[in-house]
C-alpha cells in the first residue's frame, strides 16, 4: 500500500516531490513560512483580492472540494487555450512521486491542437512562430 511506502500518516519517510531528498519539514517536505507570512500581509490580500481571507498550507476544505476533479479530462479546455494562441508549460518533475511525469509526457503530445505535429516532430521554431502569430 502507498501509505506503508510513504511512511504516512506519521511522516513521510521521503519528499514526495523530489524523491532524491528526505522529508526535511513533514507534511509538506519544505518550509514554507516565507510564503505564508507574505500571503498574511494586508496589502498583498489587497493585490491578490481576497481582502478578509485568511491562508492555510494545505486546506483540506479546499482539498477535498478539488477531488472530483482529478479524473476529469481536460485536453479539450488546454486545445483551446493553445489554439487561442496562449502559451502553456506543462511541468511534471522526473523525481517527483506525486506526478506521473511519464503520463504527463505522453498527454502532451496527444492532446489536439493546431502546433501539435510541428511540435511532436520537434519543430519548435515552426510551432513557436504559430503561437507567436495569434
Amino acid at each position: 500500500m502507498v501509505t506503508t511506502i510513504l511512511g504516512v500518516p506519521v511522516a513521510p519517510r521521503f519528499n514526495v516531490y523530489d524523491i532524491r531528498e528526505k522529508c526535511e519539514k513533514p507534511p509538506l517536505c519544505y518550509d514554507l513560512s516565507a510564503t505564508d507570512n507574505i500571503l498574511a500581509r494586508d496589502d498583498i490580500k489587497e493585490l491578490l483580492g481576497v481582502k478578509g481571507r485568511s491562508w492555510t498550507e494545505c486546506n483540506m476544505a479546499v482539498h477535498t472540494a478539488l477531488l472530483g476533479d482529478w479524473m476529469v479530462d481536460l485536453s479539450s479546455k488546454v486545445t483551446d487555450v493553445l489554439n487561442s494562441g496562449v502559451e502553456v508549460l506543462v511541468y511534471s518533475g522526473d523525481k517527483d512521486f506525486i506526478c506521473n511525469w511519464r503520463g504527463g509526457e505522453a498527454w502532451v503530445h496527444a492532446v489536439e491542437w493546431n502546433g501539435k505535429e510541428d511540435f511532436n516532430k520537434g519543430n519548435y521554431e515552426e510551432w513557436t512562430a504559430l503561437v507567436s502569430s495569434k
